[in-house]
């Protein structure tokens, strides 16, 4: 055989090659897990915001079909703003896959409401999670006249608003009883089981 035709065969060999490698079939991808470990901030909360939106876009785009995303909830809370950023990225997303959510740990303040957006029927807590709400807290700067304290405050009213809301359509608390509970001033804590009557979980792990 020429070294025309050695070099002819060993293309066509490549070639094959090449082909069997694009077509080989993909193994199952393991189920998508993310998680909130930690205080409810602008870091944290715009990973979860890129990495939930991403697999939308790829599930959306028809490159991936759509399944349940795993949402780890376990956080002391955090910033109401980064809060309504992810509540508002979570329901999105739940247009094209379901979320479940699992509290661990602690699911407190912000935290209480991440957990009560997963799809309904798929909100797990830990039997030993701690569950804690109280009133939307906030610390305006230092006011250099009255008119500018009163406008800090109308702007935590209309955050502690928007989270009674969000957090009637979520559970079975009633608007009356979580502004008991804003009005209380108290930090109100709940087990696992009480999460569940109250419809911030639908089970326990």
């Amino acid at each position: 055989m020429g070294k025309k035709q050695k070099k002819q065969k060993k293309q066509n060999e490549a070639d094959k090659t090449e082909e069997v490698v694009e077509f080989t079939p993909q193994r199952e991808e393991s189920p998508y897990l993310i998680s909130l470990y930690g205080k409810v901030d602008e870091e944290e909360c715009s990973e979860l915001i890129h990495a939930l939106y991403a697999q939308k876009l790829i599930c959306d785009k028809g490159i991936r079909k759509p399944k349940p995303v795993k949402l780890i909830v376990s956080t002391h809370g955090g910033d109401a703003v980064e809060m309504f950023a992810l509540y508002d990225m979570l329901k999105n997303v739940q247009k094209t896959f379901p979320v479940h959510t699992i509290g661990l740990g602690k699911v407190m303040s912000a935290g209480t409401l991440l957990l009560a957006s997963g799809t309904k029927g798929k909100r797990r807590i830990g039997a030993n999670c701690r569950v804690m709400l109280h009133n939307v807290k906030g610390m305006p700067p230092q006011p250099d006249c009255y008119e500018v304290l009163e406008n800090e405050i109308r702007e935590i009213e209309w955050f502690q608003d928007k989270y009674i809301s969000a957090m009637v359509k979520e559970t079975r608390l009633t608007e009356e009883e979580l502004r008991d509970i804003i009005h209380s001033r108290q930090n109100i804590y709940l087990s696992a089981k009480e999460a569940i009557k109250c419809g911030l979980a639908d089970k326990i792990v």
